[in-house]
């Protein structure tokens, strides 16, 4: 599947309230959090985000989790099973929404890019600007610096592969890279509650940016005609959120 096919699915299952999994390949599944159910919608409006999401009464509403063969996908471990087993050119392929089965990938291989393409999905569903998503450091309209106005939520992810991919390519061993790159970025989160990676920004406020050891990778600034996955998708999920789904009860526990 390519990710608008994905996407397709997902709000499917929601609009349908079916928790049947999405099967993507062997061992990977897309499991629907109907109802509000899972850590996106539970967390948005706790702590410091009640002020950036009182706007947002849908916060979560199409959550899904990623079961792949190590049970619930955990960024950095799917980045460090993927580097230097993943070409660059077939991350490129996915992150630009193709499909991952049209490139002619061993058993393995072809697992490993499903599981990241799946994580790319995750951000672009669950993170951005509309009143269903949290908000993201990437594509947020008040940040004042072009390359993080101009991003698009799967940018966080792709963004350590393209750096570490880059590491190893200029001579430095997978472990030295993984060390490098996602270790000084392996931090606690208050929506998963435990150590994750967090996204590679500096500053505060409106003037965030993206860490200068990372900047040059990232793809939508290098490269013109990058899209949010979900626009195409906006008017039938409105529709969804304001027809059938109707408010989160933690926005309405919150605010009111």
């Amino acid at each position: 599947m390519n990710a608008q096919e994905i996407i397709d699915k997902v709000i499917s299952r929601h609009e349908n309230g079916s928790n049947e999994p999405i099967q993507i390949c062997e061992d990977l599944r897309l499991e629907p959090m109907l109802d509000f159910s899972g850590k996106m919608s539970r967390k948005a409006y706790q702590s410091y985000r009640k002020n950036w999401h009182k706007d947002r009464k849908y916060c979560g509403v199409l959550d899904f989790k990623i079961m792949d063969p190590t049970g619930k996908m955990e960024h950095s471990k799917l980045l460090g099973r993927s580097i230097d087993k993943i070409p660059v050119e077939a991350l490129r392929h996915v992150y630009d929404g193709e499909d991952p089965f049209q490139l002619d990938l061993p058993q393995d291989q072809l697992a490993l890019i499903c599981d990241i393409q799946c994580s790319f999905a995750e951000q672009e569903v669950n993170w951005g600007v509309n009143d269903f998503q949290l908000r993201t450091h990437f594509g947020y309209p008040d940040f004042k610096v072009d390359h993080l106005r101009n991003a698009v939520p799967r940018d966080f992810f792709m963004l350590y592969f393209e750096r570490c991919i880059a590491e190893i390519s200029s001579g430095k061993s997978r472990e030295e890279a993984l060390k490098t790159v996602s270790d000084p970025q392996y931090q606690a989160s208050f929506v998963a509650s435990k150590m994750v990676l967090m996204p590679p920004i500096k500053s505060s406020g409106n003037n965030r940016k993206i860490s200068d050891d990372f900047l040059p990778y990232l793809r939508s600034n290098n490269m013109e005609g990058v899209e949010p996955w979900i626009n195409p998708h906006l008017e039938r999920i409105n529709r969804f959120c304001v027809e059938k789904a109707g408010t989160s009860p933690y926005w309405t526990s919150t605010y009111q």
